[in-house]
């Protein structure tokens, strides 16, 4: 478990993320939960996740998600920002790209973050399994198409509740090889509202 002074990450399967990430060939799921001690503005923030803050980015409406990311795999588990999504270079431009590139575990990886969220009616299956064959389609092609040397992803999931966790944990196990490849899904447990804000 981290504990720190903007929040505390309960991290059950460290040991199995770790592996993950060691063995280029293994995909794979983890799961960890985040609760803030602040809201963001509040948070003092590594040099990493504040560049990630501040610099220019592909759009989207994402931006906090991906600046907690960062912090969380800084904190937890020592990760390095290395390039964030507009410095990650690609050769075909115009498909899908990755959201920062950081090295962890000594490993340099692509990290793509996204948010499995509902605000009206219960989080379904069906919601579960678009959101993944969607992103991990993308890590997949932004992989392809890099022109950077990381070997594998992580798709970092920020879930609004348990269940949500759970319903994309379920429907992960269901996808074909293909889709799952060789990356690293980490979904974390939130009630952050900062992180699921559309900003």
């Amino acid at each position: 478990m981290y504990i720190g002074e903007n929040f505390s990450v309960r991290i059950p399967q460290y040991f199995h993320f770790a592996k993950l990430i060691d063995d280029n060939s293994l995909s794979g799921i983890a799961h960890c939960s985040f609760d803030p001690f602040k809201t963001i503005n509040k948070m003092s923030l590594s040099a990493d996740a504040e560049k990630i803050l501040t610099v220019p980015n592909a759009g989207g409406n994402s931006v906090i998600s991906e600046v907690v990311s960062c912090e969380l795999l800084k904190k937890c588990f020592q990760a390095r920002l290395i390039k964030t999504e507009m410095e990650v270079d690609y050769f075909p431009e115009g498909g899908s790209i990755t959201d920062y590139m950081c090295e962890i575990f000594r490993h340099k990886v692509g990290v793509s973050v996204t948010r499995a969220m509902k605000y009206f009616g219960e989080y379904t299956e069906e919601d579960a399994e678009h959101l993944l064959m969607k992103k991990l389609k993308g890590v997949i092609q932004s992989s392809r198409n890099t022109l950077e040397n990381w070997n594998k992803q992580i798709l970092h999931v920020w879930a609004q509740s348990n269940n949500i966790a759970n319903t994309i944990t379920k429907v992960y196990h269901t996808l074909p090889n293909e889709i799952r490849a060789n990356t690293v899904v980490l979904v974390t447990t939130t009630n952050a509202n900062f992180i699921f804000d559309n900003r």
